[in-house]
C-alpha cells in the first residue's frame, strides 16, 4: 500500500485536511444531504448522467468519468451507505490509513473519488459577493444585510432560500425586496452547475437564461445567437466565453441537476 500525502494537492490543489474539510462544509448543508447523498447505487446512476449530460459521451473526460464509476462500484460493494458515510470513515489521516489498510482499496483511486464528489457531483461553495453587482451602491447595502444574517455563500442561500417561505422570511430579516431575493436564488442555483462561477452566471443570466429551468430547456442554436447578441453589447465576441465553459456542457448539466428550489 502506498500513501504519498504530498500528491493530494497535487491532484486536488489542497491538502487531505482541507479537502475533508471542504466536503464535510458542503454535506453539512441540509439540502444538500437530502438531495445529494446518493447511496453508491445512484452515485453510479448519476456517473451516467453526468457522461451523458455534461459530456454529452464525449471527449477526454469520458475515461475519467468511467473509472469514477469503477471506484463507485468497489465502494458499493464494501457496503458503504453513502457518500457522507465514506467520509466519516476517512475524516484523518489516520482513519484512512486504517480504511485503506482493511478494504486494500487504492490510495490514489480514494483521492480521485473525494475530487470528483467535490468538483462534479456536490455543489461547489461560492462567496455570494460574486452574484453582486460591486458597483451598485444597493446591491452593496444588500450583501452586507445578508452577511449580517450569516448568508455568505451561494449555498447559505440555496438552503435557507429554496422555498416560499424560507425566501419570504430572508426577505423580511434583510429588508431586502423578494424579486431581488428571488433573483439571487436563481443564480446561485445556476451556480450549482459543475464549474460554473459568478462570473458565468452572470453573463448566463445577462442573455436570458436566468434560472435552471431556462437554461435546461435552451435550444443551443437559439441560445448561441442570443449570446452573441449579448456579448457584443460588452464589445466581446461569444467564443471567449465558449472557450472557457461549452453552452452544451452548461445545457447538458442543467438538465441532470437535482430539484432543488421551488419556485
Amino acid at each position: 500500500m502506498k500513501i504519498d500525502w504530498t500528491r493530494v494537492k497535487k491532484q486536488t490543489l489542497w491538502n487531505y485536511e482541507d479537502l475533508i474539510e471542504k466536503l464535510q462544509n458542503v454535506l453539512g448543508y441540509d439540502f444538500v444531504i437530502e438531495h445529494y447523498d446518493h447511496t453508491f447505487k445512484q452515485a453510479k446512476s448519476y456517473a451516467n448522467k453526468i457522461r451523458s449530460g455534461y459530456l454529452q459521451n464525449q471527449g477526454d473526460k469520458i475515461v475519467f468519468i468511467n473509472n469514477m464509476i469503477a471506484n463507485l462500484d468497489k465502494f458499493e460493494k464494501l457496503g458503504i451507505k453513502s457518500y457522507s458515510k465514506l467520509i466519516c470513515q476517512v475524516e484523518t489521516r489516520e482513519q484512512c490509513i486504517t480504511f485503506l489498510q482493511e478494504t486494500d482499496f487504492d490510495f490514489d483511486e480514494l483521492i480521485q473519488t473525494l475530487n470528483y464528489l467535490l468538483r462534479w457531483v456536490l455543489p461547489f461553495k461560492t462567496p455570494i459577493r460574486e452574484f453582486i453587482d460591486v458597483d451598485s451602491a444597493i446591491q452593496m447595502k444588500y450583501l452586507a444585510s445578508l452577511k449580517k444574517n450569516k448568508i455568505g455563500s451561494n449555498l447559505d442561500l440555496i438552503d435557507i432560500g429554496k422555498d416560499k417561505v424560507g425566501r419570504k422570511n430572508l426577505s423580511n430579516i434583510t429588508d431586502i425586496p423578494p424579486t431581488y431575493i428571488m433573483g439571487l436564488v436563481h443564480k446561485a442555483d445556476i451556480s450549482r452547475l459543475a464549474y460554473v462561477r459568478g462570473k458565468t452566471v452572470e453573463h448566463l443570466c445577462g442573455s436570458g437564461y436566468d434560472t435552471l429551468e431556462k437554461l435546461a430547456n435552451a435550444n443551443l442554436a437559439e441560445m448561441e445567437i442570443k449570446m452573441e447578441a449579448y456579448y457584443k453589447t460588452l464589445g466581446k465576441s461569444l467564443s471567449d466565453f465558449k472557450a472557457v465553459i461549452p453552452l452544451s456542457w452548461m445545457v447538458g448539466g442543467a438538465k441532470i441537476l437535482p430539484r432543488v428550489v421551488k419556485v
